[in-house]
């Protein structure tokens, strides 16, 4: 059995404790010893990690990586930051488990935001067939899944935009029901997104009751988030569930500075008893696909009756003007994800210079570039604020995670340089927080948050899943304009006590693991 031994390392366990030098030994998968250990011992692998923090891999509990580890296992931009642990899918935004209809409409309507499919079979039905997919590709990190409510609703009713029979509830509750008997580990919402949009009260309470626990991007972020989250609190309250708000952050003018009373709405259900978290990542912008954009009638029927509607001039028109009344704030928001020939040039651009360049309206080229793209482009939306970044970061149920998008070409930074942004700017730069409160915010917390066994601290006989950095130099290279960058200052990373990167360079071994609630 392969052995490690690190000797002489900073040693964060986890769990918000103070660092300590120490040694650790793991033997196989597990951590066997760890402290002043003999100098008479020795392992296959010795690293002296002098100067350098030795910490539980990062669990990243937010991710939208369900195609990407399937079309690229080894998962570099994850596993050369030090993730670990894969959390998905999210949003509501996903494939399984679904109908063979629904898959074509959820492959088409949301596939751009998933990137590369290159070797995905696209051909199961069930959690258990998806999972198994993982295992037989072999992963570079492990993956905790949460069943999306997209694939449910789509699987009952189609993209239909209003809310759902009771039948038609009842299908979804069977198929999530089974779904969770087969490892899930809860269920993930998005009802900002079409169709979840549409749902009602009812169906979310009774889905999320069979959940137990649900992640859940909010109907708002901006204006309404305030009416938005307490939205999420009475779900969970009436479902008697847990609640983890999705990429929590505050978007709009009149939202700068209000942090603070945000978090004080979730601590005052806390007291009340409703088990309420967030996760978020480091950053002032988010990121989704564009048709996001299109009033939420335009979305009724799908990928297909979108574009049949594009293409006749006077519901096109209707579409344009709605856009133009939505918002206005279009310097904001940057193509990324675009490929074809008439509109991938401009990736990487605002969508207001890339109007003023075409001669015609935003409104247009949403429409253009959905077009164009055949659905499969994203933008990204600068659109927070950074003392509420820096005041979610602080809060007590607040968890790292990185939402990133496996885009090619340009793609939101946060894909590639999440942990190591908190790391560096956050933590030493900064001070907002300690660097052991960073590391129990992604590793106990999301470990704890979803129940996961044995892992998210240094313990004897949890797994080895281990990442060394040197918190002098950890950075984050990563950038809106250059965003396909690995960072600085992470040597070693471990998944299951084999190394996924060693001295800095990526190993390529796959020794991840699905992770099945039981």
């Amino acid at each position: 059995m392969p052995t490690l031994l690190i000797r002489n390392a900073t040693l964060i366990d986890g769990t918000g404790s103070p660092a300590v030098t120490a040694d650790l030994f793991a033997e196989n998968d597990r951590i066997t010893d760890f402290g002043l250990l003999s100098a008479d011992l020795h392992a296959d692998t010795e690293i002296d990690a002098t100067g350098k923090v030795l910490a539980p891999g990062f669990i990243d509990i937010h991710t939208h990586a369900d195609i990407a580890l399937l079309s690229h296992p080894a998962h570099l931009p994850r596993v050369m930051q030090g993730v670990t642990t894969e959390v998905f899918t999210n949003c509501g935004l996903g494939f399984a488990p679904i109908t063979v209809e629904a898959l074509a409409i959820q492959r088409d309507y949301i596939g751009g935001l998933f990137g590369d499919d290159t070797g995905v079979s696209w051909g199961w039905r069930t959690v258990a067939e998806f999972l198994a997919e993982y295992e037989k590709k072999g992963i570079g990190t492990n993956a905790a899944y949460l069943i999306p409510h997209g694939s449910l609703r789509v699987s009952a009713m189609g993209m239909a935009a209003r809310p759902a029979t009771t039948a038609e509830i009842e299908t979804m509750e069977t198929m999530l029901r089974e779904g969770m008997n087969e490892g899930a580990w809860g269920m993930s919402t998005g009802v900002w997104y079409a169709p979840m949009a549409s749902a009602a009260q009812e169906e979310l309470v009774t889905l999320t009751r069979t959940a137990g626990f649900f992640a859940t991007h909010q109907r708002d972020y901006g204006t309404k988030i305030f009416e938005a989250t307490e939205e999420s609190l009475d779900i969970a309250r009436k479902a008697g569930v847990s609640v983890q708000i999705s990429h929590l952050q505050m978007n709009g003018i009149a939202n700068k500075g209000r942090a603070g009373d945000l978090l004080a709405l979730l601590d005052t259900a806390r007291k009340g008893g409703v088990d309420v978290t967030c996760d978020a990542y480091p950053y002032i912008a988010g990121s989704t696909f564009v048709q996001t954009l299109l009033p939420l009638w335009a979305t009724d029927g799908g990928s297909e009756m979108i574009l049949k509607r594009l293409a006749d001039a006077d519901i096109r028109e209707r579409i344009v003007g709605e856009i133009e009344t939505l918002r206005s704030d279009w310097d904001t928001y940057l193509l990324v994800g675009a490929s074809s020939a008439s509109v991938g040039h401009y990736e990487g651009e605002y969508f207001d210079e890339i109007a003023r360049r075409e001669g015609v309206r935003v409104g247009e080229v949403v429409c253009k570039i959905l077009e164009a793209e055949e659905l499969r482009a994203c933008y990204v939306h600068f659109a927070a604020h950074e003392e509420n970044v820096r005041e979610v970061l602080r809060w007590e149920g607040h968890m790292v995670a990185s939402d990133g998008l496996h885009l090619p070409g340009k793609t939101h930074p946060r894909l590639y340089g999440t942990f190591p942004r908190v790391l560096a700017k956050y933590v030493r730069e900064e001070k907002v927080i300690s660097l052991s409160t960073a590391i129990a915010k992604m590793t106990s917390k999301p470990a704890l948050r979803l129940g996961l066994k044995r892992r998210g601290t240094i313990a004897v006989g949890n797994f080895a899943d281990l990442v060394l950095f040197d918190p002098e130099t950890v950075l984050d290279v990563a950038t809106f304009t250059d965003p396909l960058q690995y960072p600085d200052g992470i040597s070693d990373v471990f998944v299951n006590g084999i190394a996924v990167k060693r001295e800095g360079k990526a190993t390529g071994a796959l020794p991840g693991r699905v992770l099945r609630k039981e």
